[in-house]
C-alpha cells in the first residue's frame, strides 16, 4: 500500500514477487487496489504499466481487477485493448460484471459505436445480468447523441418495466434527446415528472429546460426556473441568456426583460 500510495511500479511489483515466492496470493481485491491506487496517484498509464508487469510475473487478475482496467483503457480512449480485455474476462468466465459492461457501453455510446453498444446490452441481459441506471444512462446519452430520439424512447420504456429508477442524469439524456427532435410536448412532460418525483434542478437541466421554456413560449415556468436559479446561483451561458431575452423581448414582457438584466448576468461558454 505504502508503494502504491507514492506511486512507485517497480517497488510495487517487487513486494508482488516476494508474496508469490512465500507463497502468498496476490488476489484480485490487492491487484485492483494496486491499479486503482496508480490511477489516483499517479495517472492512467502509469496504472496499466504496473498492470501489464503484475500480469507478466504471474499475478492473475479477476473480475474486480478486469472491471478497473477496462476503465482505465475506456478512459484513455484506446477502444482496441478495452475490447481485448474484456474479451479476455469473458472467456475467463467472468461475464456477470455489470460495471464491466457499463464501461464497454458508455465508451461506444461516446464514440458513437451504436450497434456494439446495443449488442452488449443483450448479451448482458442474457447472461443474466442486470443494467442498472448507468447503463441506461449511457443508452440514453448515446441516442440522444445520435439523434435518435425513438431508440431513446425505448431504452427509457425498458429501464422503466425492468423498474430501474431513474436519476437526474436520466432525464436530462431523455429530454435531451426530445429536445433535438422537436417533441417538446414530450419534454415538458419528462420534466414535470422529474420535478414531481423530487428532482433537483442542476445546471445540466436547467441550461436544457430553459431553452425548452423559450421555444415554447412558456413563460411562466421559464420565470419560475430563472428565478430557482438565481436562488441557487447557477448562471446561464451567452446563448441561453440571448434566447431567454429575445423570447422575453418578441413576446412583450418588458418587465421580465428588465428582472433578467438586473438578476443575471451570462457565462462565457468554455470552448
Amino acid at each position: 500500500v505504502m508503494h502504491v500510495e507514492a506511486g512507485v511500479v517497480e517497488e510495487t511489483i517487487e513486494v508482488a514477487k516476494d508474496m508469490r515466492q512465500i507463497g502468498l496470493r496476490v488476489t484480485d481485491c490487492i491487484l485492483s487496489t494496486i491499479i486503482n491506487g496508480f490511477v489516483k496517484r499517479r495517472g492512467l498509464k502509469p496504472a496499466i504499466r504496473a498492470y501489464d508487469k503484475l500480469v507478466f510475473i504471474g499475478c492473475e487478475p479477476g473480475q474486480v481487477t478486469y472491471a478497473s482496467v477496462i476503465n482505465v483503457y475506456c478512459r484513455l480512449g484506446r477502444s482496441d485493448r478495452a475490447e481485448a480485455v474484456f474479451s479476455e474476462m469473458i472467456g475467463r468466465g467472468f461475464d456477470k460484471c455489470v460495471v464491466a459492461y457499463g464501461n464497454m457501453i458508455s465508451m461506444y455510446g461516446k464514440i458513437r459505436r451504436a450497434s456494439e453498444a446495443m449488442k452488449l446490452l443483450a448479451m448482458m441481459k442474457q447472461k443474466g445480468c442486470e443494467p442498472n441506471v448507468l447503463v441506461y444512462n449511457s443508452l440514453l446519452d448515446m441516442n440522444g447523441r445520435l439523434g435518435n430520439s425513438k431508440q431513446a424512447e425505448k431504452m427509457w420504456k425498458e429501464m422503466v418495466r425492468r423498474k430501474v429508477r431513474p436519476d437526474r442524469i436520466s432525464y436530462t439524456a431523455i429530454i435531451l434527446a426530445n429536445n433535438r427532435a422537436g417533441e417538446l410536448d414530450r419534454c415538458m412532460e419528462l420534466y414535470q415528472e422529474f420535478r414531481e418525483t423530487g428532482g433537483k434542478v442542476d445546471k445540466a437541466m436547467a441550461g436544457l429546460m430553459v431553452g425548452v421554456f423559450s421555444k415554447c413560449s412558456r413563460f411562466n415556468e421559464l420565470i419560475e426556473l430563472l428565478k430557482d436559479m438565481n436562488g441557487t446561483k447557477l448562471k446561464l451561458d451567452r446563448r441561453l441568456y440571448m434566447t431567454v431575452l429575445r423570447s422575453l423581448r418578441d413576446a412583450g414582457l418588458e418587465v421580465h426583460v428588465k428582472w433578467l438584466q438586473s438578476n443575471f448576468t451570462f457565462v462565457e461558454e468554455k470552448t
